[in-house]
């Protein structure tokens, strides 16, 4: 499903939705191409929310996507490939007024998520009519709830008060304004609390009444995708200005519902539930059926429907896979000099495309975060440390590299000593501050180019070696319910399930996968924590062991109202430059523009 440039009135975008191709291009005119009728047969349900889903491609696995989740955070710096606005969102310079890039990926949420809540509210409206049988309309609408308080709810953790559309647009406007965001929260909770009771327990299942098997299969939402994202949306409110009483009860009694009756959801081949080992998580082997997956955008390679297109640099591509990636391919033998320009890594399948826009901030991840790399084995199961050569005939100044047996690049999380760097006949590189303490043979700093990368998003079965990758990009995880669990039950002073949460999490964590080193006899007993220890800063680092690089992070430490204290405690290059203001981002300026007519619609305070 192809989605193109759109020219549209403020948050009334009406796309042009045909059943045979689901494209949508929205016009200039001021009439729709989609009428309400089109929305009363089950082909044109079924075709707005497919073209919905398939919308999800245009932000999630996308550059732009990736400036705003996880730059300007304490856990990334940025790389030497980042563009302008990507330097602009890691470090907060100036970066509201770095048009093209900024723009571009603020708008894209806004527009399209609008554009598609228009298309689901139409659903909602006219497509009660399309079904005769009652258990089918519910499953279709079912999806329609879910997705449109997803978009609601992204929305308002962004930018803050947003408009509220709940019925269908088909003439244009040239005015609009924000709505309170208790109103917001709202609906997005009656959305969620009415999807989590309609949806489809699996993907995929058939439909009792009719015998038929649901279209929505795959990673479409469930009931547990619902459950999922009403616990979360429960504790975000909880800490806003519209918080509600009980708001962070409801997260964890949601949340330990879903866990309690894990069993009664997953993929046909599996319930939902926790492998006994982090790493199996993200095997691409599980990625069919995986027991941690609530929520996930889909990828392959049919261009048709996939939107697969060869070695693409943009547009709906899942870039997890290279964005994370060191420039490999440009260490040469005798680095840090340039004497021999042999290179001693080639580009591959296996080591990926190194696009390098993000890096990981290595005094926090390697010193606070991952602190603890014995009993706790998250570090070495989230990141690539080690390159085996690949490249014939290459020698260094320390020895020949032999293809498929030396370590031809090394990036230790620490201090090898100089009998060994001095011995070791590939490149070794490490965090600056302890290669500034090693000051010897082979010790050279981390740059914006070269650093360890994430491994866990890995695509060795991509095509070709400049494809993107075509493994779903997991939105919603099982493992990150117990952390939602124990942030509310932290938030409500409950620290003794606080800590029983996380502990589940800590406990698998010791896990090592087949041909590792075994663990400590005590790994678990280590990894324990009690209820003493449990603090935001705890929860906060704990998400990173646990969900580091997954397009969360600042959204997380925006909801824990800890954004700009973290980034000046641990990023360096943007602790000067962030403010407090900077907790929601700007309305893209294109959109204030449209509005015309009545009072003028507002930025947010401080752009």
């Amino acid at each position: 499903m192809k989605s193109y440039k759109k020219i549209a009135i403020l948050l009334t975008a009406l796309g042009t939705l045909s059943v045979s191709s689901c494209k949508k291009l929205l016009e200039q005119s001021p009439k729709a191409n989609i009428t309400p009728q089109f929305f009363t047969t089950s082909g044109g349900v079924l075709g707005g929310i497919t073209g919905v889903y398939s919308d999800l491609r245009n932000l999630w696995g996308t550059e732009g996507f990736l400036y705003y989740c996880q730059f300007g955070v304490d856990e990334n710096i940025v790389a030497g490939g980042s563009s302008t606005g990507g330097n602009a969102f890691a470090t907060y310079n100036n970066y509201v007024r770095n048009y093209t890039d900024v723009y571009n990926a603020l708008y894209g949420l806004f527009s399209i998520a609008y554009q598609d809540i228009n298309t689901l509210n139409g659903v909602l409206q006219y497509g009660p009519t399309a079904f005769t049988d009652v258990p089918t309309r519910t499953a279709y609408l079912a999806q329609a709830k879910f997705l449109r308080a997803f978009y609601y709810y992204h929305l308002v953790e962004t930018f803050g008060a947003v408009p509220l559309h709940t019925t269908f647009i088909t003439e244009p406007t040239l005015s609009d304004s924000r709505a309170p965001i208790a109103d917001v929260y709202a609906l997005i909770i009656k959305d969620l609390t009415e999807a989590s009771t309609e949806l489809q327990s699996r993907p995929g299942e058939t439909i009792a009444s009719t015998g038929a098997v649901s279209p929505f299969s795959g990673h479409a939402a469930t009931k547990a995708t619902a459950l999922y994202l009403l616990s979360k949306v429960y504790l975000t409110r909880g800490w806003s200005s519209a918080a509600q009483p009980n708001d962070f009860q409801n997260a964890l009694t949601t949340a330990q519902s879903l866990i309690n009756n894990r069993a009664n959801y997953g993929f046909p081949n599996g319930n939902i539930g926790l492998y006994a080992n982090y790493a199996d998580a993200y095997n691409p082997a599980n990625d069919a059926n995986n027991t941690e997956d609530l929520f996930a955008v889909e990828h392959s390679t049919d261009p048709k429907y996939g939107d697969y297109s060869a070695s693409p640099s943009s547009g709906k591509v899942n870039g997890w896979a290279w964005f994370f990636r060191p420039n490999y391919p440009t260490v040469n033998a005798s680095y840090p000099s340039s004497a021999n320009g042999s290179p001693v890594m080639t580009r591959d399948l296996t080591n990926g495309r190194p696009f390098f826009r993000c890096r990981p901030n290595f005094e926090y991840v390697d010193n606070i975060a991952f602190a603890d790399k014995t009993n706790d084995f998250r570090y070495w199961n989230t990141f690539q440390t080690t390159w085996i050569a690949n490249n014939t005939g290459v020698t260094t100044p320390r020895g020949t590299l032999t293809v498929g047996t030396d370590t031809a690049i090394w990036m230790p999380p620490y201090d090898p000593g100089a009998t060994k760097r001095a011995a070791f006949k590939g490149v070794i590189f490490m965090r600056p501050s302890l290669a500034t303490a090693a000051q010897g043979t082979n010790a050279n700093p981390f740059t914006t180019s070269f650093f360890p990368s994430i491994k866990k998003f890995d695509d060795p079965n991509r095509p070709n070696v400049n494809d993107a990758s075509q493994r779903p990009n997991v939105l919603f995880r099982f493992s990150e319910v117990y952390l939602i669990a124990a942030e509310a039950a932290f938030k409500m002073g409950d620290n003794a399930t606080a800590a029983a949460m996380i502990n589940v999490l800590r406990t698998r964590a010791a896990a090592r996968p087949a041909g590792a080193p075994a663990a400590p006899s005590n790994a678990v007993t280590n990894m324990q924590i009690t209820p003493a220890q449990v603090t935001i800063d705890f929860i906060l680092d704990e998400r990173s062991r646990e969900l580091y690089g997954e397009s969360l992070r600042w959204w997380d430490l925006v909801r824990t109202q800890s954004l700009v204290r973290r980034v000046k405690l641990y990023n360096t290059e943007a602790a000067n430059n962030v403010q407090d203001f900077e907790v929601l981002r700007p309305i893209p300026q294109t959109e204030i523009d449209l509005v015309t007519i009545g009072p003028k619609f507002p930025q947010n305070p401080g752009f």
